[in-house]
Protein backbone atom coordinates (compact mmCIF):
# COMPACT_ATOMS: atom_id res chain seq x y z
CA UNK A 1 0.00 0.00 0.00
CA UNK A 2 1.53 3.04 -1.26
CA UNK A 3 -0.06 5.33 1.86
CA UNK A 4 2.14 3.41 4.32
CA UNK A 5 5.13 3.99 3.25
CA UNK A 6 6.77 6.70 6.57
CA UNK A 7 7.60 9.93 5.54
CA UNK A 8 9.13 12.30 7.79
CA UNK A 9 7.93 15.44 9.01
CA UNK A 10 8.85 18.60 10.88
CA UNK A 11 5.56 18.79 13.11
CA UNK A 12 3.92 21.74 15.03
CA UNK A 13 3.53 20.50 18.44
CA UNK A 14 2.72 24.04 19.98
CA UNK A 15 3.19 27.06 18.29
CA UNK A 16 4.82 29.86 20.23
CA UNK A 17 1.55 31.75 22.14
CA UNK A 18 1.08 34.59 24.11
CA UNK A 19 -1.74 35.41 26.71
CA UNK A 20 -2.51 38.01 28.08
CA UNK A 21 -5.26 38.21 31.23
CA UNK A 22 -6.87 40.97 32.21
CA UNK A 23 -10.30 41.83 34.47
CA UNK A 24 -13.16 43.06 32.76
CA UNK A 25 -11.74 46.94 33.07
CA UNK A 26 -9.05 45.86 31.17
CA UNK A 27 -6.32 45.77 33.78
CA UNK A 28 -3.30 43.08 33.86
CA UNK A 29 -4.08 39.82 36.41
CA UNK A 30 -0.65 38.78 38.07
CA UNK A 31 -0.85 35.25 39.33
CA UNK A 32 -3.54 33.46 36.60
CA UNK A 33 -2.83 29.86 35.83
CA UNK A 34 -2.31 29.65 32.11
CA UNK A 35 -2.34 26.32 31.03
CA UNK A 36 -1.35 25.04 27.00
CA UNK A 37 -3.15 21.82 26.56
CA UNK A 38 -2.60 19.88 23.17
CA UNK A 39 -4.15 17.21 21.87
CA UNK A 40 -4.25 15.18 18.84
CA UNK A 41 -6.30 13.73 16.34
CA UNK A 42 -7.98 11.56 15.04
CA UNK A 43 -7.39 9.65 18.38
CA UNK A 44 -8.40 12.70 20.31
CA UNK A 45 -5.57 12.42 22.99
CA UNK A 46 -3.87 14.68 25.18
CA UNK A 47 -0.45 14.94 24.06
CA UNK A 48 0.92 17.36 26.19
CA UNK A 49 -0.13 20.34 28.87
CA UNK A 50 1.75 23.13 30.20
CA UNK A 51 1.17 25.22 33.05
CA UNK A 52 2.64 29.35 33.83
CA UNK A 53 1.41 31.97 36.32
CA UNK A 54 1.26 35.37 34.61
CA UNK A 55 3.18 38.05 36.36
CA UNK A 56 2.76 42.24 36.99
CA UNK A 57 1.74 42.76 33.11
CA UNK A 58 -0.69 39.45 33.18
CA UNK A 59 0.94 37.73 30.16
CA UNK A 60 2.76 34.50 29.67
CA UNK A 61 4.39 33.43 26.84
CA UNK A 62 4.66 29.83 25.90
CA UNK A 63 7.57 28.39 23.35
CA UNK A 64 6.90 26.69 20.48
CA UNK A 65 7.47 23.09 19.95
CA UNK A 66 8.59 21.19 17.14
CA UNK A 67 9.91 17.95 16.35
CA UNK A 68 11.01 15.43 13.25
CA UNK A 69 9.15 12.21 13.31
CA UNK A 70 8.36 9.55 11.01
CA UNK A 71 4.44 9.53 10.08
CA UNK A 72 2.48 7.01 8.03
CA UNK A 73 -1.04 7.81 6.12
CA UNK A 74 -3.28 5.04 7.20
CA UNK A 75 -6.97 5.10 6.36
CA UNK A 76 -7.96 7.86 8.82
CA UNK A 77 -4.82 10.34 7.53
CA UNK A 78 -2.24 12.26 9.38
CA UNK A 79 -1.72 12.95 13.09
CA UNK A 80 -3.09 16.67 13.56
CA UNK A 81 -2.58 18.81 16.38
CA UNK A 82 -5.45 21.18 17.88
CA UNK A 83 -4.73 23.82 21.39
CA UNK A 84 -6.96 24.94 23.66
CA UNK A 85 -6.52 27.49 26.74
CA UNK A 86 -7.55 26.84 30.21
CA UNK A 87 -7.20 30.19 32.97
CA UNK A 88 -7.78 29.95 36.40
CA UNK A 89 -7.12 32.77 38.98
CA UNK A 90 -9.33 32.66 42.77
CA UNK A 91 -12.48 34.98 42.28
CA UNK A 92 -13.08 34.68 38.90
CA UNK A 93 -14.31 32.24 36.62
CA UNK A 94 -12.02 29.87 34.88
CA UNK A 95 -12.15 30.28 31.66
CA UNK A 96 -11.79 27.40 28.78
CA UNK A 97 -11.34 27.88 24.86
CA UNK A 98 -12.50 25.14 22.00
CA UNK A 99 -9.87 22.84 20.24
CA UNK A 100 -8.67 25.05 17.33
CA UNK A 101 -5.57 24.05 15.19
CA UNK A 102 -3.21 25.78 13.67
CA UNK A 103 -5.09 28.15 10.89
CA UNK A 104 -7.78 29.07 13.88
CA UNK A 105 -5.66 29.06 16.91
CA UNK A 106 -5.19 32.36 18.50
CA UNK A 107 -1.51 32.21 19.65
CA UNK A 108 -1.84 36.25 20.41
CA UNK A 109 -5.03 36.38 22.83
CA UNK A 110 -6.06 38.57 25.39
CA UNK A 111 -8.26 37.13 27.72
CA UNK A 112 -11.02 39.09 29.98
CA UNK A 113 -12.13 37.05 33.05
CA UNK A 114 -15.13 37.58 34.71
CA UNK A 115 -15.68 37.39 38.33
CA UNK A 116 -16.97 34.03 39.88
CA UNK A 117 -16.28 30.91 40.90
CA UNK A 118 -12.50 29.29 39.94
CA UNK A 119 -12.66 25.14 39.26
CA UNK A 120 -9.69 23.50 38.50
CA UNK A 121 -8.82 23.24 34.85
CA UNK A 122 -9.50 19.36 34.01
CA UNK A 123 -6.89 17.07 34.57
CA UNK A 124 -5.07 15.26 32.10
CA UNK A 125 -7.04 12.02 32.47
CA UNK A 126 -10.68 13.72 31.77
CA UNK A 127 -11.59 14.65 28.30
CA UNK A 128 -10.79 18.39 28.30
Amino acid sequence: MPGCIPYPIYKQLQPQTRVRVVDPAGAPLAGASVTLVANTYPYGREHHRETLATGAAGEVVFSARREWRAETLFIHGAQVFVWRLCIAKPGYATHLTLPEGAADFDADATIALQPGATVPCPPRDEPF
